[in-house]
């Protein structure tokens, strides 16, 4: 592809400057003046070379060139033509101008990046959160830390057995001790063991008012139907 994609053509002047020009001689003239702008401003003056860009036979070429060639300069075995050198100059330039321009902001961005990184170059680098809390959750893994997580488990165990107790010895019962169990294990309490120490406990207060010679007494389990046992 060429440098230089396209070719400005002012068309006021080139339907002035043509009006005396065939239909066939003006296709040709725009033929010859597209190849120019390609190959860089010149073209070989050679009548076979210029009816092939012209896409004519050599005959007809030389039939219609006379015409056509009033156009062009003439000089040491060249073609040229003033108006189209004198645009090429001007897209050179602005070329030229572009890539300057892109070239300086190129530069800059890349001294914008390395003025950035320069003051970020000795910070130090920052954990995520994961790593942060596997920062923290390393020492708890100690032997130190194992063996003071192990004494607090089995004093909460040793908690948590004797509350889950209390409320039986209240209903005068002991634990069940299930066969294949360690010692100290107790069936986990479940609703219905709930609804019966609630039960137990209102029926004690019943009895204590029963001896007192309250007559309303017994009647408070009646009243909780939703917690009897199943």
């Amino acid at each position: 592809m060429s440098e230089r994609p396209f070719m400005q053509l002012y068309v006021s002047d080139f339907v002035g400057d043509t009006l005396q020009l065939s239909t066939e001689q003006i296709g040709a003239y725009m033929l010859i003046l597209m190849a120019m702008w390609n190959a860089g401003g010149r073209l070989p003056d050679d009548d076979a070379k210029l009816a092939r860009v012209a896409r004519l036979s050599l005959r007809r070429w030389r039939a219609i060139s006379a015409d056509l060639l009033t156009f062009f300069q003439r000089e040491a075995g060249e073609i040229g033509h003033k108006r189209l050198t004198k645009e090429l100059h001007k897209a050179l330039v602005k070329s030229e101008a572009r890539a300057a321009a892109g070239a300086r902001g190129g530069a800059a961005t890349a001294l914008k990046t390395k003025a950035h990184a320069g003051p970020n170059a000795g910070a130090l680098p920052r954990h995520s959160p994961d790593s942060r809390n596997q920062n923290e959750k390393a020492p708890a893994f100690s032997p130190e830390n194992a063996e003071a997580s192990s004494a607090r488990g089995e004093q909460d165990a040793a908690v948590f057995s004797r509350e889950k107790a209390e409320p039986l010895s209240r209903a005068g019962k002991t634990a069940p001790v299930f066969p294949g169990k360690k010692p100290g294990w107790h069936r986990p309490k479940t609703h219905t063991d709930a609804a019966n120490a609630i039960i137990e406990e209102i029926r004690s207060h019943d009895r204590s008012r029963t001896a007192a010679g309250d007559e309303g007494a017994g009647r408070d389990v009646l009243m909780l139907p939703a917690i009897r046992p199943d």
